[in-house]
């Protein structure tokens, strides 16, 4: 049994790469925040360059990954949409996901998206993907939308509404909310009243949607740990054979109180193991 294995048994990557063309380069956030039309394409996703990094949904360029996500993507559907016997309170934010590592350069930018755009081919699921690694903003950088509002100027001006800061991708059941304006009070912001309504706005006002954030790692900073009690479920991402097992314990440690699912990255595993990886994941 590997260290991993042990670790779950126990409780129960990062690289930027332009990869969007942002539609009206006029309306970027460098002035006032400008008011979004309903029903416009706000960023144009660049499938080749992500499929580089191996980030599509499309199986005729990564067979591996987009396997391995429908896999994944399955119980946390099921999770948030089908488990009519639970009580209200045990399905409360089950569509809210977050995607967290122990450390950095395990994947899970990587993992966040691909499960964002896996979950966006679904017939009838919409996803918001959401940078909430506001320090690091990887997402942001990717799709080349970091110069525009998102999360931090949501929770800095109450007269935001979340629309306002929802991004139309050229894949019509997929949405970004970026990262936003950085600030040196990130970590209390995201554990403020405010951010908690906004998750709790999320999860109600588009409860037939799957909110996907994509956060920093658990151990390098604090905001992971703000997010983890707000949202109805965790994917924790181990980088296999490299993570060291006790981050990984440290890390399940912190969300010992959470439904946590793992996902091992770049490994090979047979078809019969509960649990996932895939050699395409991101350092």
């Amino acid at each position: 049994m590997s260290i991993v294995e042990k670790a779950v048994d126990k409780h129960r990557t990062d690289r930027p790469h332009k990869a969007g063309r942002v539609i009206n380069d006029a309306r970027k956030a460098s002035g006032p925040l400008y008011k979004k039309k309903s029903g416009t394409v706000d960023i144009e996703l660049d499938h080749e360059k992500l499929a580089k990094d191996g980030v599509t949904p499309y199986s005729d360029t990564a067979n591996t990954v987009v396997d391995e996500f429908r896999r994944i993507k399955r119980p946390l559907l099921q999770a948030a949409f089908e488990n009519a016997d639970e009580s209200q309170d045990e399905a409360a934010r089950k569509n809210l996901i977050l995607v967290a590592s122990a450390l950095s350069t395990e994947g899970k930018t990587f993992t966040a998206m691909n499960l964002a755009m896996s979950i966006a081919l679904e017939r009838d699921r919409t996803v918001v993907l959401v940078d909430a690694d506001v320090a690091k903003a990887h997402i942001s950088r990717i799709l080349e939308i970091e110069e525009r509002p998102g999360l931090m100027d949501l929770l800095q001006d109450h007269t935001i509404d979340i629309g306002d800061v929802l991004l139309q991708t050229d894949m019509p059941s997929l949405r970004i909310i970026p990262a936003g304006k950085h600030h040196r009070h990130a970590a209390e912001m995201l554990s403020s009243q405010r951010m908690e309504a906004i998750t709790e706005e999320l999860s109600t006002r588009y409860s037939d949607r799957v909110i996907v954030f994509d956060s920093p790692p658990l151990l390098q900073a604090s905001e992971a740990q703000a997010l983890a009690p707000l949202v109805g479920q965790i994917i924790l991402v181990v980088h296999a054979g490299q993570t060291p097992q006790r981050a990984v314990l440290g890390a399940l440690d912190l969300l010992h109180d959470c439904d946590v699912r793992v996902v091992l990255n770049k490994c090979r595993l047979p078809e019969s193991s509960p649990y996932h990886g895939g050699y395409y994941g991101q350092e």
